[in-house]
């Protein structure tokens, strides 16, 4: 079947006149189909498929301005696997210049999407695609990141993106810009028109974080209005789960930026505070509890008058009062950075570090989010290696998590090995276990006399996984 042609006379278009057109016939399942199946063999079989993909770029861009949303939605996610598709074929240093007309197609359509598309499903697919490429171009570096640039592809993605934040998207007309739901109606149709304003967010927290990732500090400027429109979407009277896709979004972008980005630390902190101590769900609080640590590490000495505060607010979440075991998870990867920050100055104030050291500890091993795992037990090493008077009576007990850790690992890899296919969602990166390696390694040689009897203590299972760490002598 060729692609661009419409059996039922629908057409081409998607603007606010051709809303009504949303029957599902089987014309446009056959389309969407299609579109999928592109996908799926440029995704599958790049080799293969690399000699195909100019016969169906035009397809495809053409499929993301067809008249139903579904098949917008698949001609979206068929031009990001063209493209990445593309970049596999070209390779750097300068090879992948010739994957830039897949890359543009894709971007393009995204681009139109955001400004012209009016159902917020295809909104959210086109970013969500556009984000997977950037992050592609990225990876494959050499020209492409240049490219981006001088297209204009990162300056429209943003303004688009910016556009989202606000509300002033084609597909964001009639939204409660204050409540975020529709204009008056049941509170059953609120609730899922609520929905619909968070999935086009959802799409910007994928794509915005993306572009600042490849434009580094140099986004910083640019990020200004992005960041008070993200401030304004965690007002109190905005959904929760609106307000946890805006913390998820800014903490992305900060992490991206660096440095750059501390003057947006003591505005955005309080917030992120007072989430920690009244959020309702925990989507809420994991997000802001990751949101607060980032904060705290990137902002240095802006960050500095919250740290009693934040302290205060992660003891909560580090007990067992808190029934999410991910907020746990997160709660002490923020712990560690706030612990870990300037040289582990926390450590010696008597107000934050005794007795959150202490709660850190007994909130380890991580048990759901393991992401966090660099950030935690790199916390730990942090402080093993500190020297700091007031974390050595907490050595047995860091020794004790290493061990088990590394038992823990040890066991999950010998039912399960880590393949290039997957199978890393529950485990700790190997770098982060070697890390942890190392620093045991170190304390033993500097304080044999101190360190192998706590190691001696130690079941005799995690003695052998914590040696297993360990480097060659």
């Amino acid at each position: 079947e060729d692609l661009d042609s419409d059996e039922e006379g629908g057409g081409g278009g998607r603007g606010r006149e051709n809303s009504n057109y949303s029957v599902f016939s089987g014309v446009v399942e056959e389309k969407a189909a299609a579109c999928k199946a592109v996908a799926s063999y440029a995704h599958h079989c790049p080799v293969a498929f690399r000699g195909y993909i100019d016969q169906f770029v035009d397809k495809m861009g053409n499929m993301a301005d067809y008249m139903h949303e579904m098949v917008r939605m698949q001609a979206h996610a068929a031009l990001a696997r063209l493209a990445q598709c593309a970049l596999l074929g070209a390779p750097p240093p300068t090879g992948n210049l010739s994957a830039m007309p897949a890359v543009d197609a894709a971007l393009n359509a995204a681009q139109r999407a955001m400004l012209e598309d009016d159902d917020r499903d295809a909104v959210a697919a086109a970013m969500e695609a556009a984000a997977e490429v950037v992050k592609s171009v990225g990876a494959a570096a050499g020209g492409g990141i240049a490219h981006l640039h001088s297209a204009g592809h990162i300056t429209g993605l943003a303004d688009h993106c910016l556009a989202v934040l606000e509300g002033r998207a084609m597909c964001q007309e009639g939204e409660d810009e204050e409540g975020g739901g529709g204009a008056g109606g049941e509170d059953e149709e609120e609730d899922e028109e609520a929905e619909l304003g968070q999935i086009v967010l959802e799409g910007c927290a994928e794509l915005l974080p993306a572009l600042a990732t490849i434009a580094g500090a140099s986004f910083a400027p640019a990020f200004k209005p992005h960041f008070a429109a993200l401030l304004r979407r965690t007002g109190a009277n905005r959904p929760e789960g609106q307000r946890s896709v805006a913390y998820a979004t800014l903490v992305e972008v900060v992490r991206a930026i660096g440095s750059a980005a501390t003057p947006v630390v003591p505005l955005a902190l309080p917030g992120c505070l007072r989430e920690l101590r009244a959020a309702e769900t925990a989507g809420l609080r994991r997000n802001c509890t990751y949101c607060a640590g980032v904060m705290v590490e990137v902002g240095g000495a802006a960050a500095a008058p919250f740290h009693g505060a934040l302290a205060q607010a992660l003891a909560h979440l580090l007990s067992s009062k808190e029934p999410d075991r991910g907020v746990r998870d997160n709660a002490a990867s923020s712990a560690a950075r706030l612990l870990s920050v300037d040289g582990c100055a926390a450590v010696r104030d008597p107000a934050v570090g005794p007795p959150l050291v202490s709660l850190f500890l007994a909130a380890l091993p991580l048990v759901e989010d393991f992401e966090e795992a660099a950030s935690a037990y790199g916390g730990v090493c942090a402080l093993l290696r500190s020297g700091d008077p007031g974390v050595s009576a907490h050595v047995p007990r860091m020794l004790q998590v290493i061990g088990q850790v590394a038992a823990e690992e040890a066991g999950k890899e010998a039912e399960e090995p880590i393949t290039a296919q997957g199978g890393e969602a529950d485990r700790v990166p190997a770098e982060v276990l070697a890390a942890m390696g190392r620093t045991v390694a170190d304390l033993l040689a500097q304080f044999p006399a101190q360190i192998s009897p706590v190691l001696a203590a130690l079941p005799a299972e995690h003695q052998t996984a914590v040696r297993a760490l360990m480097p060659p002598a």
